[in-house]
């Protein structure tokens, strides 16, 4: 898995930057983010934590794991030193996951609504965002080898892109060659687009989720 050194290197041959005299490494990895971003609400990473309750309550803040997305499953109560056949049954029946001044907040539905003691111990399943190594201080790269040239393709037209604003801005610049500019870049932006799509796709082919989460009801939408 290639690391930020590596990936800055594929996105200016495809822009034809090789030598860094047009796009430097802030723009970059900026363009590197908004791809990863992108692609992180499409193929997140998977995870799984056993947090330790402060308190007690049904509302357990989840602020120590940075990089939430979403929450997947959760199994209380849980106990880390036992073995998997001497668990408890899960009596976490439904959760939802709310954030309160920017920080998570995972809320239980149990089983006649038995409340979490201290120090109960809670498995919770959860995505995050995905990482590349050295960009942002992540220590590994996470992504699958074989998405790497799609993230490149986001990259680089988001790249193109604020260079296109640049000129904009620049006196004297050719408008032709802001257009064409401009012109690749969507298209790479459509490439993104599609690629995102197909990983979708591959990915909705996987079973239903283990648990339910809370059912909408009239106040709720869907974007």
């Amino acid at each position: 898995m290639s690391t930020l050194a590596q990936l800055r290197t594929r996105i200016r041959v495809l822009l034809m930057d090789t030598g860094a005299a047009i796009w430097d490494n802030d723009t970059v990895d900026e363009s590197l983010r908004r791809a990863l971003d992108a692609y992180s609400q499409v193929v997140p990473l998977d995870m799984e934590t056993v947090v330790t309750l402060p308190g007690d309550g049904w509302e357990i803040a989840l602020n120590a794991l940075t990089g939430l997305l979403s929450v997947i499953r959760v199994y209380w109560p849980y106990d880390s030193s036992a073995d998997p056949d001497d668990q408890e049954a899960n009596r976490a029946r439904r959760w939802r996951l709310w954030w309160d001044d920017a920080q998570p907040v995972l809320e239980l539905k149990t089983e006649a609504d038995e409340m979490p003691e201290t120090d109960d111990e809670v498995r919770v399943w959860y995505t995050k965002r995905q990482t590349v190594q050295d960009l942002d201080s992540a220590s590994a790269t996470t992504i699958p080898t074989r998405h790497e040239t799609g993230l490149i393709l986001g990259a680089a037209a988001q790249a193109a892109l604020s260079r296109a604003v640049d000129l904009v801005e620049t006196a004297g610049t050719d408008m032709f060659q802001i257009v064409l500019l401009g012109t690749w870049a969507r298209a790479k932006e459509r490439e993104f687009a599609a690629f995102l799509r197909a990983v979708g796709q591959e990915l909705s082919q996987s079973g239903a989720p283990f648990e339910e989460t809370w059912q909408l009801d009239k106040w709720d939408r869907i974007y």
